[in-house]
């Protein structure tokens, strides 16, 4: 029967199907957008700063940091070692309606698509994940790729390992000859951290830009923290954690890109 020969009670009880099925929508959506903004959120690796732990295309749930004063720092601070999200202090700020509606377009289009891309040049991020080497009043020190923390409380500088007590892998290269002592990864460097400062590193030091590049970063614009893996499967789990396999069936299923 066609819509127009419908009865007047037909009618009415369709248009009471469509507006429950656009409630429903809405409440979908509703829920994604508290889920993403005060609880988790999804986010893929696009490149390899974080190899080898992290390899570009690792799907990963970060938790933001919501506890903030008045001023926007953190009430909860992360702690060495950590991997969070961070707001690159080189591309301009997303505008706020962008960073509201930008979890619902990522989740219909599978990631694929993000808001506020014309504000940033076709290589930047709009958020980066890097590991936290150094925290307020800790002075770091640079030995090429090599990083070595003093609190204040010590006399003496140990390694970022032996700080954060968190075992990861490191990938780095030989520096070409000639490179000049005053660049980065070059030479030895120290670096004081203030207040609400926090010295961020990628563990692939080779091609990570990070605080060896552009210095210390406020924790205003640390955004969350890594909490799990959920892709590969060899890495599920929380960062840090063995893994484990999939059954077979499962792991011929590819992530959509």
């Amino acid at each position: 029967m066609s819509r127009s020969r419908l009865s007047y009670k037909d009618k009415l009880s369709y248009q009471r199907q469509r507006i429950r099925t656009l409630g429903a929508l809405a409440l979908v959506l509703l829920f994604y957008f508290l889920l993403t903004s005060m609880l988790i959120s999804s986010w893929m690796l696009r490149t390899a700063a974080m190899e080898p732990s992290f390899p570009e295309g690792t799907r990963i749930l970060v938790k933001p940091y919501l506890l903030r004063d008045s001023e926007g720092h953190l009430k909860n601070p992360p702690k060495r070692g950590d991997v969070v999200a961070v707001y690159p202090p080189y591309i301009p700020k997303t505008p706020r309606i962008l960073t509201l509606v930008n979890p619902i377009v990522r989740l219909f289009t599978f990631q694929r698509v993000s808001l506020g891309g014309h504000l940033r040049r076709e290589w930047e991020n709009e958020r980066i994940f890097k590991r936290i080497i150094g925290i307020p009043g800790d002075t770091v020190r640079f030995e090429g790729s090599a990083a070595y923390v003093r609190a204040p409380s010590d006399s003496d500088f140990v390694s970022e390992f032996s700080k954060s007590g968190i075992v990861y892998d490191l990938e780095y290269m030989s520096l070409p000859s000639g490179w000049s002592a005053d660049l980065p990864l070059a030479g030895s460097q120290t670096m004081e951290l203030g207040p609400n400062e926090y010295c961020v590193l990628g563990d692939n030091r080779s091609i990570s830009n990070d605080s060896r590049s552009w210095g210390p970063i406020s924790d205003t614009a640390i955004r969350g923290r890594v909490v799990f893996i959920y892709w590969p499967t060899k890495a599920f789990g929380k960062p840090g954690s063995p893994g484990f396999e999939l059954p077979a069936f499962l792991r011929r299923i590819k992530p959509i890109r």
